[in-house]
């Protein structure tokens, strides 16, 4: 498959989604065909690629390097990174040399030749105590790149080593992600570096590590790339890719005018094998939209074929009798009568995921409160003031973890308890957890100020509570989290202003900005399980009074079959027979389609 068109979807699997589609149809399992049709269709699955690593590792010099621009992420020996900074391919030319400041409460362009005073430890507006409030991320739009249409994001320098977002940000399946750990050619890998692959391995598949500087150590960096294989094969038990790379050389290269001696120092600095190891990477995730479709026609299919082999059973008088049939039919009218009581009932159990789910975020939130009170007791305010931007970034970060976490158990707690007891289906607990991840997509939140002007605070603080859908730059800045089984919720966004001023004011006062700051996260967190629940109790009342319709008609059906053949003849019931085998033959076929085409689709569905 060619990088230019890893995005599209392998040969023949439409035509395998569209014919299991109409078995499904044929058998009034259209929303299931439905749900199938819209997951092959997404068409804004992201290619991202994650560059995290230690503070002066050349990360920001890496991500110009594989762009193709050095004038891009700002670089140089005082330009530490303080906020994530994505550069996005655009089709639109006159955002080129810009750059897109996002804070908590609103987005700002300004030229890219400025995004230094914004975004690093040195910068004017980060050092001048005057500034009001500082970004908490920034994108770059870009027309011209050496990756087209991937989207590269680097990560802080402090702080960029955290597995729990790397984790987060490659969940999803609408993201072909790739994480890519910067460590240096004068070291083998450090201590931290080991436990962040250790950490993010677990949950993603393509870490590639980055070993950069090789022009500073031309004499040992082969050595130190060895090792680092070495290291990760003796203590993680895993072959994980680690290439060489300068990105001085990959940059001067890139000055040069086109032609052989340009190619070939482009391959000499290592830019080439490292780019061309991201391509295969994301390339073998373009088809996750597909194996998705896949695996819900799989289910219903499943679903057809124990149906149809029931109808069979009746014919040949090896299913079930009429009386048991009878039996189980009456046990499903009698519980539609009770349906009544057991909505009530589901009220009551909504209402305790609920309280768990609160006690669970308050926990988090507990935890936070009182490691963060340590941290500005122990550093003392001269020490933050000397990176607030750092500090917020970080505060922002902890808090769209345990809000995502929190969602994300309630979800699971909703589907293990509730819903799969009833239906046993995936594809249903998609359709459920769609709706409700859409309610929380809607209204924005606003939360009561934090602090009073009196008291020197940044007036108001905001907390925007929403799902960003599956926007690049809500990809890029924000969280994303698969919630529930199967089901993506997209990019989970918490926008905190920035408590400046409360540095500058004294420690009580930015221990003030924190309790209620997380008051206020734990309001909206409320609210936002409330806008679930709210949601989620017609949802699964409604589907489950139609899989009882479904439940009913099927045994009705199922009966006649069976009270029919009784009294057929022989010919009769020999054709009913060729016709229902056929049908199982049909949907057998598509099965096997199914199937081959996920074996196809193999490595993407192991990214996930």
């Amino acid at each position: 498959m060619s990088h230019e068109s890893a995005t599209a979807a392998p040969d023949g699997v439409e035509s395998v989604i569209s014919a299991a589609s109409s078995v499904l149809r044929a058998y009034r399992l259209g929303d299931i065909a439905d749900l199938a049709a819209r997951k092959a269709a997404r068409e804004s699955q992201r290619r991202t690629v994650v560059v995290v690593g230690e503070v002066a590792r050349g990360k920001s010099s890496l991500v110009n390097a594989l762009v193709g621009r050095r004038d891009l992420c700002p670089v140089g020996v005082d330009a530490t990174t303080t906020v994530a900074i994505g550069v996005v391919p655009t089709d639109d030319p006159p955002l080129d040399g810009t750059a897109e400041l996002l804070f908590a409460d609103r987005a700002e362009q300004v030229p890219l030749s400025t995004l230094a005073d914004w975004a690093t430890t040195g910068g004017s507006h980060v050092t001048d105590p005057r500034t009001p409030s500082l970004p908490t991320s920034a994108s770059i739009p870009v027309t011209d790149t050496a990756l087209p249409g991937v989207t590269i994001v680097d990560t802080p320098g402090v702080g960029g080593l955290d597995p729990a977002m790397a984790a987060l940000a490659t969940q999803t399946a609408q993201t072909a992600c790739v994480v890519v750990v910067v460590c240096d050619a004068s070291s083998p890998l450090t201590a931290p570096e080991m436990a962040f692959i250790r950490e993010a391995g677990a949950s993603v598949d393509s870490l590639i590590v980055a070993v950069t500087k090789t022009d500073k150590h031309l004499r040992r960096w082969r050595a130190i790339v060895d090792d680092d294989r070495r290291l990760l094969t003796e203590h993680l038990q895993r072959d994980i890719t680690v290439v060489g790379v300068s990105s001085l050389r990959a940059s001067l290269a890139r000055d040069m005018p086109t032609g052989p001696d340009r190619d070939r120092a482009e391959e000499a600095s290592g830019i080439v094998a490292l780019r061309s190891l991201v391509l295969d990477r994301l390339d073998a995730a373009a088809g996750l939209p597909a194996a998705d479709a896949l695996r819900t026609l799989r289910e219903g299919l499943v679903r057809v074929r124990t149906q149809v082999s029931a109808e069979r059973d009746a014919i040949d008088g090896r299913g079930a009798t009429v009386p048991d049939l009878t039996a189980k039919l009456d046990e499903l009218n009698a519980f539609r009568e009770q349906s009544r009581e057991w909505e009530q009932f589901l009220a009551r159990d909504l209402t305790e995921l609920r309280q768990k789910a609160i006690e669970d975020s308050d926990r988090r939130l507990e935890d936070i409160r009182r490691r963060w009170t340590e941290r500005i007791t122990k550093s003392g305010i001269a020490v933050l003031r000397r990176s607030p931007q750092q500090f917020t970034a970080e505060m922002q970060s902890e808090l769209e973890v345990a809000l995502a976490e929190t969602i994300s158990g309630f979800l699971q707690s909703l589907y293990t308890t509730v819903v799969e007891p009833r239906f046993a289906s995936d594809a249903v607990w998609e359709q459920i957890c769609g709706r409700i991840v859409e309610s929380m997509a809607g209204p924005r939140i606003d939360a009561p100020p934090v602090g009073s002007r009196k008291q020197g605070l940044f007036d108001p603080t905001l907390l925007n509570m929403g799902v960003m859908g599956s926007s690049v730059i809500g990809g890029m800045v924000g969280l994303s989290a698969v919630l529930g089984v199967g089901a993506v919720v997209g990019t989970l966004w918490v926008g905190v202003n920035l408590g400046f001023r409360a540095m500058r004011t004294g420690k009580s006062n930015l221990l003030s900005w924190l309790r209620e700051t997380l008051a206020t996260t734990k309001t909206v967190t409320a609210r936002l399980l409330e806008m679930a629940i709210a949601q989620a109790r017609p949802e699964i009342v409604v589907r489950h009074r139609e899989y009882l319709r479904v439940s009913i008609e099927d045994l009705q059906r199922q009966i006649t079959v069976a009270r029919e053949s009784a009294t057929a003849d022989a010919s009769r019931r020999e054709k009913d027979l060729a016709r229902v085998t056929s049908n199982l033959e049909i949907i057998g076929k598509r099965l096997v389609e199914v199937e081959t085409a996920l074996g196809a689709l193999a490595p993407a569905g192991a990214l996930r």
